[in-house]
């Protein structure tokens, strides 16, 4: 049985999408990769491989998210609008909150990879959420 026009698109639609995660999960990789190397070298990173991080990530993220909601139908980018708002949000109010407890002196100043684990955890649950239920 032949496919369709309909069917080769969704499916070629299929293969982008997954392309796009694929190479979201290897820049995650390479960035946790050069995290281990910087808790062997005394929390430092030698500043070429820092610089390479900053630009892989910007480029990574910025232009493969500006292309990755081209290609995704409506559902697909709404679900994406909304965990990330639900994730700033979660962001601004848990940062603004720590700061000024901590210049109150009633907790440690805040810890910027806690937030940033943390930003990226309710994000996942809200896209999850937001993707999954009926």
């Amino acid at each position: 049985m032949t496919e369709g026009p309909g069917e080769r698109a969704e499916k070629a639609r299929n293969n982008r999408f997954w392309a796009l995660m694929a190479g979201f999960m290897l820049l995650g990789g390479l960035t946790g990769a050069a995290l281990v190397v910087m808790q062997h070298n005394s929390g430092m990173l030698p500043a070429a491989v820092a610089i390479a991080i900053a630009v892989l990530l910007t480029f990574g993220v910025g232009g493969g998210t500006w292309y990755f909601l081209r290609s995704v139908d409506e559902v697909e980018r709404r679900d994406n609008y909304v965990a990330g708002t639900i994730a700033l949000n979660f962001y601004i109010i848990a940062y603004a909150n720590w700061y000024f407890l901590w210049k109150g002196a009633v907790v440690r100043e805040p810890d910027h990879e806690i937030l940033f684990i943390a930003t990226m955890v309710v994000m996942s649950v809200a896209y999850f959420w937001k993707k999954l239920r009926p």
